[in-house]
């Protein structure tokens, strides 16, 4: 029911009253009774409709994070040291992006969003010059080596950096670039197992000041894992052979709502390609769920307050 509230809040924009909010952050250390399969079809209603962003703030306000997706919240809490906004870090930025795709009756697949948080793992443990990230970007997206240099060429816009994960253009060679692209896949690879494999998940976590005190889980199934590997399948080989064209421009979601491995490939390497463009993602604000407001569960007064949502039921 934790869960439930929070993934309505979150795609609605609800806020919780004072005693919800207590109550919540009091209860949950209770998600660590829930079988993972139920997790994951939660996480999966919460990050796949278009409020990935959202609810990842929400999580991290109620201590959920922690457990969820510790990895995650630990490179959240070190970045934000300081400061009093999340705008401008690379995972919120792709969440963000992420979401610009989908909404409440157009949801992608539970891989997409996977494979996305395993390649910013990848760049948060091995950061990356921003050309290979474009170049990799890219080459998911238009399906050959080619066409990916290509729109580096055409590519006039400013370079942009995250700190840690890109640095700036350092003006590589096509055969250099072919070489660190292909290299960053096969981290990326790598880094999927801290999505799967609690050791591996507790390595990647003790990196993080603070984080000693491990009590996260692990909630993706060894057939997902199979499903985000394929995503990046050929991507750590020889990418001049590599030629894995859809033969259509737009997005077919029901393929992607399916889990098609192409079609969330293309989408993955559209989301990651405008996350290191110039140009800001329409994020929602922080304040949205971030902010109190006294005395009241809702934004206004013809919503019902979100205690009427926590019922037994459910539906989707």
């Amino acid at each position: 029911r934790i869960l439930r509230g929070l993934r309505v809040a979150a795609r609605l924009g609800f806020q919780f009253s004072s005693e919800t909010s207590t109550a919540i952050r009091d209860l949950s250390p209770s998600i660590m009774d829930i079988d993972k399969p139920r997790l994951a079809m939660e996480m999966k209603y919460m990050l796949s409709y278009g409020a990935a962003e959202s609810s990842i703030r929400l999580l991290r306000k109620y201590g959920l994070l922690d457990i969820l997706l510790p990895f995650q919240a630990a490179y959240l809490s070190d970045q934000l040291k300081g400061k009093s906004s999340d705008r401008g870090l690379m995972l919120m930025n792709l969440l963000a992006n992420l979401d610009k795709f989908f909404s409440a009756d157009r949801p992608c697949h539970c891989s997409l969003w996977l494979a996305l948080l395993a390649f910013h793992n990848a760049l948060v443990n091995s950061p990356q010059d921003a050309q290979v990230i474009k170049a990799f970007a890219a080459l998911m997206h238009f399906g050959t080596w080619d066409s990916a240099i290509e729109f580096l060429n055409e590519d006039v816009g400013a370079p942009v950096t995250y700190v840690p994960e890109a640095f700036g253009l350092s003006g590589a060679k096509v055969d250099d670039l072919m070489e660190q692209t292909s290299h960053l896949a096969s981290l990326v690879k790598s880094s999927v197992d801290t999505l799967t494999c609690l050791n591996t998940l507790k390595q990647s976590v003790i990196r993080y000041p603070g984080a000693s005190q491990f009590s996260g889980l692990v909630f993706v199934s060894a057939r997902e894992k199979g499903r985000v590997l394929g995503i990046f399948n050929g991507l750590d080989s020889d990418l001049t052979s590599y030629d894995k064209r859809r033969g259509m421009h737009g997005i077919d979601y029901k393929l992607l709502e399916d889990g098609v491995t192409a079609e969330v490939r293309f989408v993955l390497g559209k989301v990651i390609m405008d996350t290191m463009s110039a140009e800001s993602p329409c994020a929602s604000t922080d304040a949205a769920a971030a902010l109190p407001r006294p005395a009241a569960d809702v934004t206004d007064a013809d919503h019902r307050p979100l205690s009427t949502l926590f019922h037994s039921g459910e539906s989707e």
